[in-house]
């Protein structure tokens, strides 16, 4: 079972993740970076047994495919799904703290 402090490590990386994509749309070197962390993420996501989240970066990162001096041409997508991970990480740890005061 994952806990309280892999929800919110989960929810800030999540967050962060957002962000950077949003800095990274138009700059190459941001964007292999933004890619490079969704992939260390991935690991992690793994290592914690969270699979529904691992699943959805996964899609994320095969839905992401920086290129050389080229628009992104999956920006929307890709944001749209990485503000959807973030969404859930936020609600699993709401759901989490809410069963925690049963």
């Amino acid at each position: 079972m994952i806990d309280r402090r892999d929800l919110t490590e989960i929810l800030k990386e999540a967050e962060d993740l957002c962000r950077i994509h949003g800095e990274g749309i138009d700059d190459f070197e941001r964007c292999r970076e933004f890619n490079n962390r969704m992939s260390t993420f991935l690991m992690r996501l793994e290592d914690m047994e969270c699979n529904v989240m691992a699943n959805r970066m996964m899609d994320v990162l095969l839905t992401c495919n920086p290129k050389t001096g080229a628009h992104c041409e999956n920006s929307k997508m890709v944001g749209a799904m990485l503000e959807r991970m973030r969404d859930v990480a936020k609600s699993s740890l709401q759901s989490h703290d809410q069963d925690k005061k049963v």
